[in-house]
């Protein structure tokens, strides 16, 4: 009798403990994880803290709920392969510069352009919703662009010749990112696509005699202010970063879990603005001291300067996404 008492009473015991370890592994199961690829690995370039800043949102808004877990840089996938992986679910988030979207989603990156002090206007506004709706038809939920205030943190153009008007781009090889080609070829210079790791060389060498980058993503870290004169302080596109999901996992989310990842990009896009003045300044005193010249050109040719980065960009998008679409985000710009 008291053994049997005792069996039952282990027993019991034991099932507890299955099922209190049960409960702690559906508990656990509950929190969704989402794996995040970024273009650049956070460390060396600021706009990776863009991703990163994300990531430690999400896990410290979601905690229990929802977390992102990072995978790697172009250490896992070579960054311009890395959305069209995204639309096909072999990750769940991705982070990089919005430009790298320009082959998978026509005018993804058309927020380049915004005058708003939130590229895309931020979650809630109606800029934000029509980007939503651009990426989903190719499969992608934009989540946000997050960049400096206008001006800081944007595309600029650096040379060993010196500049002071647009007109003295002309004839000149200057190395491009996808984004600024259609300026530098609109303004008769000769557009030469380089991966970032090969401009110092062409720059000492001769190869190219100027380049467009984003001056606050590390441009000192690179050595290039060593082989180059000039930075002409025209600022034209916004850069920064950009964050999107898998369309299909983020229709998977609960609208809790949805909501978590909205304010959690909201967040990121508000520290992006110090963040990028922050590395504009920094950059720029390196620069400075290596023996670069920032050059100032005249009220009249910096307007000159805007007016045909802006019209070149503005026409490539036409081409792209048709000018009833164009006109739409021009309106939605002027609504800001």
């Amino acid at each position: 009798m008291s053994i049997n008492f005792s069996f039952t009473r282990g027993w019991s015991a034991v099932a507890f403990g299955v099922a209190l370890l049960g409960n702690t592994v559906a508990h656990a199961q509950d929190t969704v994880t989402l794996k995040m690829v970024g273009a650049w690995a956070p460390g060396f370039s600021p706009t990776a803290e863009v991703g990163k800043n994300f990531m430690e949102n999400v896990n410290k808004l979601g905690e229990g709920k929802v977390k992102v877990q990072y995978i790697g840089a172009d250490d896992v996938l070579p960054p311009f392969d890395q959305p069209e992986a995204l639309v096909n679910g072999v990750f769940d988030v991705w982070y990089g510069a919005p430009n790298y979207w320009a082959g998978v989603v026509p005018g993804g990156d058309i927020t380049e352009l915004s005058p708003m002090t939130v590229p895309d206007g931020g979650p809630g506004s109606p800029l934000y919703d029509y980007m939503v709706e651009l990426y989903a038809a190719k499969g992608v939920r934009h989540l946000g662009h997050a960049a400096g205030d206008p001006g800081e943190g944007a595309h600029y153009i650096s040379s060993n010749f010196p500049v002071k008007s647009v007109d003295d781009l002309k004839g000149k090889k200057l190395r491009v990112a996808p984004l600024t080609r259609h300026f530098v070829q609109a303004v008769g210079a000769e557009s030469i696509t380089l991966p970032p790791s090969e401009i110092f060389l062409a720059m000492d060498r001769g190869t190219v005699e100027g380049f467009s980058w984003p001056v606050a993503d590390a441009f000192t870290r690179y050595g290039w202010q060593t082989v180059t004169k000039y930075m002409i302080n025209q600022p034209m596109y916004r850069s920064g970063g950009s964050v999107a999901m898998n369309l299909d996992k983020w229709d998977s989310l609960s609208p809790e879990v949805q909501e978590i990842l909205l304010k959690a990009i909201a967040e990121t896009q508000n520290f992006a603005l110090e963040w990028f003045d922050k590395n504009q300044k920094e950059q720029e005193a390196i620069m400075k001291k290596d023996g670069m010249e920032i050059v100032e050109i005249s009220d009249e040719e910096a307007k000159r300067w805007t007016q045909a980065a802006n019209d070149s960009l503005w026409a490539y998008y036409e081409t792209t996404l048709g000018k009833e679409r164009v006109d739409e985000v021009k309106a939605l710009f002027a609504g800001q």
